[in-house]
């Protein structure tokens, strides 16, 4: 397995991944949207060639960020997929000095919120209503200690 930053001809790919695997639709404009905006912050994890997941942040201040979206595809599921990218984004977060990452999850995503905790988060609220089926998100928040 490789972790990348995206590229343009990776996003077809992950947009499959997250409509195959997230609660909520994404269009492909969303992702271009991203990529020609945010692609320093964008990551692809990859096996031969084929792409197995992806995750995306965007800063939020100089000092946070904010994981948008972590995905892997299902069959890559407990692989240390998900936690390559994690630590990639959170690589990206401590090279830019930044000190927290905060992420929305839905409070029925077990799996999901264990992995989180496992990673160094907690939940610090709950938003209702959150996702378009109207379903319940909590915030969680990692604080990255500088080295």
């Amino acid at each position: 397995m490789h972790i990348r930053k995206v590229q343009a001809r990776d996003l077809s790919a992950v947009n499959d991944i997250a409509n195959s695997v997230l609660r909520e639709s994404y269009s492909m404009e969303l992702f271009m949207h991203f990529f020609e905006r945010m692609s320093g912050s964008f990551f692809v994890a990859e096996e031969g060639r084929s792409l197995i997941g992806f995750a995306l942040a965007v800063p939020l201040t100089h000092r946070s960020i904010r994981l948008l979206i972590l995905a892997v595809r299902p069959d890559r599921h407990s692989r240390g997929v998900g936690k390559a990218l994690l630590d990639t984004v959170k690589d990206y977060a401590l090279a830019r000095m930044m000190t927290d990452m905060v992420l929305e999850v839905g409070i029925d995503n077990s799996r999901a919120i264990e992995f989180y905790s496992r990673n160094g988060f907690a939940v610090i609220s709950k938003i209702p209503e959150y996702y378009n089926d109207m379903t319940d998100a909590y915030v969680m928040k990692c604080f990255l200690l500088l080295s």
